[in-house]
C-alpha cells in the first residue's frame, strides 16, 4: 500500500488502530492521549481493515527524539512489603528542548539493584500523567543472587502523553522470606518520542477515524511519499548472451589447459627415458610349478654391482666409533 513508511509509522498505525479487547481478566487504563493499553493485551487487537485505511493516508511521522537523564544515585534500602521505595526525576522544558522531544513513545528506565532473590521484586514507572506501567513483575522461580546490574525495563504505555514532568519509579520487595534487604544503586531515565504536540496527535487520530468508512480502498488513491524515500523496485536477475559466451569460453579454455598439460608432461618423460615406474614384474623363463613359470623382478640398481664372487669385507671397529662418518674398507667407490 505505502512503501515508504517506517518502521516508526507502522508502529504509530498500529497503536492508533488496534481495538480494545474484552476481557474481563485484563485491566484496560486509558492514557492521557486517549489511547487503551492493558498489561495483557498491549493496545488489542490488529485490525487489518483499519490498518489498510490508515495506510492510505498515513504521513510519515516527525524524526525520532530522545532524552536520557544523568545517572542518579540513590544507593538507598528497599523496604519489606507493604512499603515501597520512591525515586523521582523531573523532566524540564529546558531539558527536552536541544532534542525537540515534546510527546512519548517508549520510555526506558534502566537500574542497579543489589538484592539476594531479585525474583522477589516488583518495579513501577510512573510517568507525569499519573500512567502506570509494571516494568518489572515479581518472579516466583527467579533467585537470583545477582540482583540487577545496569538492567532496562521499558513501557509503550505512556505512547503519546506528554514528556514534561515528574517521572516516579517505585520497587517493592513483595517476597515471604528475605534474608537481607535490597538497596537501589542507581537508575537512569531514558525517553523517546517526537516533535508532534498533544494537539497535532489528536488531529492525526480524527483524520484515521475519518479514513476507516474505506473511502481509499475503492480506487487508487494513496498519499504520496515524500521526496527521497521512494523506494525502488528490484529488479529481477537474468543472465544475458554474453554472460552465457563467456562462462562458454572460459569452460572451453579450461578443457583445452588441462589436456595440454597432461600432454607436456608424458612427452617430457619420454624424452628423458624416465621409466614409469622403478621396478616392474616379469615371467621367469623358467618358472616352477604347473602354473607355467615364477615371477622375476627386474629392477634398476642405485649403484653399480660389484665383481662377481668379489668378497665384501665388514665394518671395522674405527668406522663403527667414528659414526660411519668417512669410507672405510666396505665403503664401494661406485656408489
Amino acid at each position: 500500500v505505502r512503501p515508504c513508511l517506517t518502521w516508526r509509522d507502522v508502529q504509530h498505525i498500529i497503536v492508533f488502530t488496534a481495538t480494545k479487547y474484552e476481557d474481563h481478566r485484563a485491566r484496560w487504563d486509558l492514557n492521557q492521549a486517549g489511547l487503551s493499553h492493558s498489561h495483557q493485551h498491549g493496545f488489542g487487537l490488529l485490525n487489518a481493515w483499519r490498518l489498510v485505511n490508515a495506510a492510505k493516508v498515513w504521513e510519515s511521522v516527525p524524526y525520532l527524539a530522545s532524552y536520557v537523564s544523568p545517572l542518579l544515585k540513590e544507593r538507598r534500602a528497599i523496604p519489606l512489603d507493604p512499603g515501597q521505595l520512591e525515586a523521582t526525576w523531573n523532566v524540564t522544558e529546558a531539558d527536552l528542548e536541544p532534542s525537540g522531544l515534546k510527546t512519548l513513545e517508549h520510555v526506558a528506565v534502566t537500574v542497579s539493584i543489589t538484592h539476594p532473590r531479585r525474583g522477589n521484586l516488583e518495579i513501577h514507572l510512573l510517568c507525569p500523567s499519573g500512567m502506570e506501567s509494571l516494568v518489572g513483575t515479581a518472579r516466583s522461580m527467579d533467585s537470583d543472587p545477582t540482583g540487577f546490574v545496569d538492567w532496562t525495563f521499558s513501557t509503550v504505555r505512556c505512547w503519546g502523553e506528554e514528556a514534561q514532568g515528574r517521572y516516579r519509579l517505585t520497587i517493592r520487595d513483595v517476597g515471604a522470606e528475605t534474608p537481607r534487604a535490597g538497596r537501589l544503586d542507581q537508575w537512569q531515565l531514558t525517553l523517546y518520542g517526537s516533535s508532534w504536540s498533544p494537539a497535532q496527535i489528536q488531529e492525526r487520530q480524527r483524520l484515521l477515524e475519518k479514513a476507516m468508512s474505506g473511502q481509499f480502498l475503492d480506487g487508487d488513491f494513496a498519499s504520496p511519499c515524500p521526496p527521497g524515500l521512494r523506494i525502488p523496485e528490484q529488479q529481477p536477475y537474468t543472465i544475458t548472451a554474453n554472460t552465457l559466451k563467456t562462462l562458454m569460453l572460459l569452460g572451453c579454455l579450461a578443457v583445452f589447459w588441462t589436456f595440454y598439460y597432461l600432454l607436456e608432461v608424458t612427452c617430457d618423460r619420454r624424452a628423458f627415458g624416465l621409466p614409469a615406474r622403478s621396478r616392474r614384474a616379469s615371467r621367469s623363463p623358467e618358472g616352477g610349478g604347473g602354473g607355467g613359470g615364477g615371477l622375476m623382478e627386474d629392477t634398476v640398481p642405485l649403484c653399480k654391482e660389484a665383481e662377481a664372487g668379489a668378497e665384501q669385507p665388514s665394518p671395522g671397529l674405527r668406522d663403527l666409533e667414528e659414526g660411519w662418518g668417512a669410507p672405510g674398507p666396505h665403503w664401494r667407490e661406485d656408489c
